[in-house]
């Protein structure tokens, strides 16, 4: 990696919304030694020359405003007549003058040295190589965030749940590196799952679940669903609802359309009053006869936002494009009207992993042709929420063919694996890894030691 790195952990998702701006004191460490990495939310940031590196001013760690407020998941803006930059999601707000002491958040001034009384930093913000440096622990902090050392790493942490709306951006940081999981799919599924596969997979790294059903929304499905996304939220992983709608897709009539419109009615009450760290994914792939009518698919997500949106009008929801949500077909995606602004889109690829003979999925031993399959449809995702805000993520791939018997070694699959978590890593691309049921044995609550290699090449605390 070139120029300098720290390691900021994420024990829990930082709850920046609605978090209390005034700096700490109790957490005031001064002098503390350059960290080796930055990790922000299970993502290591990469800091080279186009980013701006961290630097040490008076034995503080200093870091490039930008890089580490859109870490966050912030957006930032730049006011040059003033000399300004500002730094937003919706819900909190810093606007901060190059060469001033201190800065406005929520209204309030907060200052970077000693004024009012209150200790904060002894040095102002610098404008370094047309970069704004601030002290590591004033972006962070004043942003929801406490910042603690031990043993030479950086760790963020939570000062409070967030509990309210989450800006889309923003949660596209929180996602990290996720995982598919069938503990709702099935009724395998549903009698093996406890609180401990939960933790488990917290503790492995993985940051959200993607929760996958196919049957109906009744007190049947929600005595574990219910259970499952407690403890998801109680665990500090990210709990998604994902519908197969599998009638829909086969037959996109009226008839079955009003059917995934009622599923989602129904689930959108049961967990209205649910943190809105829960997120709906509204079908998973379009497949069958659906791929055929693209139409269709636009109208049913036009009519199922309307009715999520009139009980959860700020809950994040996801919606994919056609042919097993292939980036390509992101652009026909047509934007449902009542998104409100907390929308996101999801793609998919490899996610019944790659092919040593199939051209669209190519992966032998990673050649460069191979390389740009991945590349090019990153590529796509990256136009796509840039020319329409809307931020993606990948809701699956695999790293193996499993389900085609898997002609890949493990070794192999380390080599695949490693390549495509870097890159979406890279890019600021969460991802969900297709599935559980191939790393973890949840007869025994224990990960698979056969894939450990693979699993440890994705997650990375």
């Amino acid at each position: 990696m070139r120029g300098n790195r720290m390691l900021i952990h994420k024990k829990v998702a930082c709850g920046l919304l609605g978090a209390t701006m005034l700096l700490n004191q109790q957490y005031r460490v001064y002098g503390q030694p350059l960290p080796e990495d930055i990790v922000v939310e299970g993502v290591k940031v990469e800091f080279d020359a186009t980013t701006g590196v961290p630097i040490t001013i008076e034995g503080r760690t200093h870091v490039p405003l930008r890089l580490m407020a859109e870490r966050l998941g912030y957006k930032t803006g730049w006011d040059a007549l003033a000399g300004r930059v500002t730094v937003e999601d919706g819900n909190n707000h810093m606007s901060l003058q190059i060469g001033s002491p201190k800065a406005t958040i929520n209204g309030k001034q907060v200052y970077i040295d000693e004024r009012e009384g209150v200790p904060v930093y002894s040095t102002t913000a610098s404008l370094r190589n047309d970069r704004t440096y601030v002290p590591l622990r004033f972006v962070t902090e004043n942003l929801g965030c406490e910042v603690n050392f031990e043993n030479g790493i950086t760790y963020i942490t939570n000062k409070q749940e967030a509990e309210g709306p989450i800006d889309p951006w923003r949660y596209q940081g929180l996602l990290g590196q996720g995982m598919d999981v069938d503990w709702s799919k099935t009724e395998q599924g549903r009698k093996s799952y406890n609180k401990q596969a939960a933790q488990d997979f917290k503790d492995a790294g993985v940051s959200h679940v993607r929760i996958r059903i196919k049957d109906e929304a009744d007190e049947e499905l929600f005595k574990s669903l219910d259970q499952q996304i407690e403890d998801c939220l109680e665990v500090g992983l990210i709990p998604i609802i994902a519908y197969q709608a599998d009638e829909f897709k086969n037959e996109p009539s009226e008839k079955n359309i009003k059917k995934v419109i009622k599923w989602w009615e129904t689930v959108a009450k049961r967990y209205q009053d649910v943190s809105h760290l829960l997120s709906f994914d509204l079908l998973i792939e379009a497949t069958d006869a659906l791929n055929k009518q693209p139409e269709k698919l636009n109208e049913i997500y036009e009519r199922i936002v309307a009715t999520i949106r009139q009980t959860n009008p700020t809950r994040i929801i996801m919606i994919s494009p056609r042919l097993r949500s292939d980036a390509a077909y992101l652009s026909e995606l047509k934007i449902p009207s009542n998104h409100n602004g907390y929308l996101m889109a999801e793609w998919h690829f490899y996610a019944s992993g790659p092919s040593k003979t199939n051209e669209r999925k190519l992966w032998t031993i990673g050649t460069e042709e191979e390389k740009v399959l991945i590349n090019e449809k990153i590529d796509l995702a990256l136009e796509w929420q840039q020319s329409t805000g809307i931020p993606t993520w990948v809701g699956a791939w695999m790293p193996g063919n499993y389900n085609d018997g898997n002609d890949y070694t493990i070794h192999e699959q380390v080599v695949f694996a490693t390549y495509i978590s870097e890159q979406l890593i890279e890019a600021g691309i969460p991802f969900a890894v297709n599935s559980d049921t191939k790393f973890y044995d949840r007869e025994t609550n224990a990960w698979v030691e056969e894939m450990l290699p693979v699993r440890t090449s994705i997650y990375k605390k």
